[in-house]
């Protein structure tokens, strides 16, 4: 028995994950199995054999289209992916099982699950924890399908220290850790972070999330670190757009001249060829600026004249409109007096005296005798001149309406003569208020242009002497010295993330002791091979070139991390590993089989009692397995090209194409 991992012990007694019994089913009801697969712990072999006829042909007895990597793709599928390549896989088994689907025994953290997943797409994915399809299938077990998609996350996920990844803040999922589980074939095993080929797992930064990802379930991200890491990111995206900026400040003031010249030259019609500053010869930007400054201050003072002339005409036209308004007004009462001389009114024609009176300016205070008019003689005695005047006219009334209707006539014609003279005369100012309205408009839309065209000038001269004086505008100082302090702050948590790695430095450490002790068996000597924690494409080393050494890299690498998972609590590996023909990725048979025989040896050695290992590993080949683990205890299924019953479905799932039959 082997003894290369005698120093390290088990720290569990089953794998976190691992699948007991893979059901392809052709009908539910009634329940027709196309083949049971009985898996284990430990190591598992799918061998797609070599056909032992000698007739067969080259394509029959290469040992492909078997069913390998389909058998990968439904043990992703009934660990809850959904991705592109089983939809294609479950439409074509659809065709030959449209009733079917695939069952498995899973168990998830110490609980077993039975799961069920259709390959048709009406039908219901069915999960529960229960010890029989039957119960799963007749409804007496209830359908809890999300139940065991939440464990799944649980287990995985949600053990790590954060559940997000840093930078981006991008949720990690079951679906992203399964893609390091279960490799699949087409990535040729080129790289330890190479998982998927043409699927996409969303990572948002393809290089830099898996290694995280990985970092995360090795235990070599604690919550201290993770929130380091996220503080890294925060300040170095803080750096890059303040890299990213000052370049632009520095050509900010280039462009600002440049464009400050181009508009003031288009302001003053100045040629492109003409000088900026003043010379003996010839226009310039300068002078073209001062003369238009000049005429506009000319322009300027000429309009400001006409205001003022046009301010004096309108008050003046205002006092002609108050004038003819109250000569409007007399007349109007006047009109209505001798209508009332006309009609005997006698109490209008007094009370209408009275308002004439007032308007007439006989009734107040007479300013240059500096005395009421009611003491005034002058005035009192016209008054009463007036007042016996009207008396008579009153008594006269009586006696000759005629005269009174002819004096109301000559009023009324004397009222439109007033109300026409007003009406023109508001007309007259009517016109001259826009006028001048536009007088001052101009002189505003004048002082604005030349104020804008001074200190445009103002400003290029400015942009000219900071050009030639060389200095650094106050923006761009400000962005340097900023871009000084985010790099301290960025070094500083840099330093802290060291201090902080190095804290650590017993799991990294036990990773390099492991990794050295699984290369030492796979290669036959130390030193040959090394763990480098951080390294975004390599993480596992193999001191050897080549595309065998390649594949080494990542088989090596994922080896360790299976066996850690078994023998580290630090680990949140799920303990569960599946590779598709690595051997195919051009990797030497001598390698290979030491590949074989160290998983095996592990398992041994690590397994309790029933042989229950801590891990489980199952990978498909169509290269036979070393003659000692070509039994029933390793190989956990046999196909075989040309022959229906050794075909994972036990028939094509397609036929063969149009002009081939």
């Amino acid at each position: 028995m082997a003894t290369w991992l005698k120093a390290i012990q088990p720290v569990r007694t089953q794998p976190r994950l691992w699948v007991e019994t893979l059901w392809l089913i052709e009908s539910r009801e009634p329940l027709v199995l196309t083949r049971t697969i009985d898996l284990h712990t430990g190591l598992n072999i799918v061998w797609a054999k070599e056909s032992a006829s000698n007739d067969a042909s080259g394509l029959a007895s290469a040992g492909h289209g078997v069913g390998k990597t389909s058998l990968c793709l439904l043990l992703r599928y009934v660990l809850g992916d959904d991705a592109p390549a089983i939809a294609t896989l479950r439409s074509k088994a659809a065709v030959s099982f449209p009733k079917g689907g695939v069952a498995a025994k899973v168990h998830v953290d110490g609980a077993a699950w039975l799961v069920f997943r259709p390959y048709g797409l009406y039908s219901h994915s069915l999960a529960a924890q229960c010890d029989g399809l039957d119960r799963l299938f007749d409804g007496t077990a209830a359908n809890d399908f999300d139940g065991y998609g939440r464990a799944l996350e649980q287990f995985s996920i949600g053990r790590l220290a954060a559940r997000s990844l840093p930078g981006t803040n991008q949720p990690l999922e079951w679906r992203h850790l399964l893609a390091w589980c279960i490799r699949e074939q087409r990535t040729r095993f080129d790289g330890f972070y190479h998982w998927r080929e043409g699927e996409g797992l969303g990572f948002k930064r393809s290089r830099r999330d898996p290694p995280l990802l990985v970092g995360s379930v090795l235990g070599l991200v604690d919550q201290a670190l993770d929130q380091l890491l996220r503080d890294i990111e925060a300040k170095q995206k803080q750096v890059d757009q303040c890299k990213e900026r000052i370049p632009e400040l520095e050509r900010a003031p280039a462009f600002a001249l440049a464009h400050a010249d181009r508009q003031l030259r288009l302001k003053v019609r100045a040629e492109e060829d003409e000088s900026v500053f003043a010379t003996t010869i010839g226009e310039s930007v300068e002078s073209r600026v001062q003369a238009a400054l000049q005429k506009a201050e000319s322009d300027e003072r000429g309009w400001e004249r006409e205001v003022e002339q046009a301010d004096e005409a309108l008050a003046k036209e205002q006092v002609r409109l108050h004038e003819l308004t109250k000569a409007r007004d007399l007349a109007k009462v006047e009109n209505e007096m001798a209508k009332s001389l006309v009609d005997a009114k006698q109490e209008d024609f007094e009370r209408l005296t009275k308002v004439r009176d007032r308007l007439a300016g006989l009734e107040g205070r007479c300013d240059p005798g500096n005395l009421e008019f009611s003491a005034c003689e002058h005035v009192q005695r016209n008054k009463s001149a007036v007042n016996m005047t009207w008396f008579q006219d009153g008594k006269q009334a009586k006696a000759d309406a005629s005269l009174f209707a002819a004096r109301h006539q000559a009023s009324t014609v004397a009222l439109d003569k007033a109300e026409k003279a007003v009406s023109d005369q508001k007309k007259l100012i009517a016109k001259k208020r826009p006028e001048l309205h536009q007088l001052r408009v101009r002189i505003a839309t004048s002082e604005t242009s030349r104020t804008f065209l001074k200190q445009s000038w103002d400003d290029l001269q400015l942009k000219h002497t900071q050009r030639n004086q060389g200095g650094d505008a106050a923006e761009l100082a400000d962005a340097r010295k900023q871009l000084l302090e985010f790099e301290s702050a960025l070094n500083s948590l840099r330093a802290a993330e060291v201090v902080q790695r190095s804290q650590q430095s017993s799991r990294v450490d036990a990773l390099k002791a492991l990794t050295a002790t699984v290369s030492t068996r796979l290669l036959g000597a130390e030193g040959h091979a090394q763990f480098v924690p951080g390294h975004e494409v390599r993480p596992f080393e193999v001191a050897r070139g080549g595309e065998a050494y390649q594949v080494l890299e990542v088989l090596l690498g994922d080896i360790v991390c299976l066996l850690d998972s078994a023998t580290s609590d630090a680990s949140h590996h799920p303990g569960f590993l599946v590779h598709d023909c690595p051997r195919e990725a051009d990797m030497s048979e001598l390698l290979y089989r030491e590949f074989f025989f160290a998983a095996a040896e592990a398992a041994e050695q690590l397994g309790g009692e029933g042989s229950i290992a801590p891990f489980q590993f199952i990978v498909t080949t169509t290269s036979a397995p070393p003659p000692a683990l070509q039994g029933a205890r390793v190989v956990a299924l046999e196909l075989e090209p040309g022959v229906e019953e050794k075909l994972l479905f036990r028939r094509e799932l397609q036929p063969l194409l149009s002009g081939f039959e």
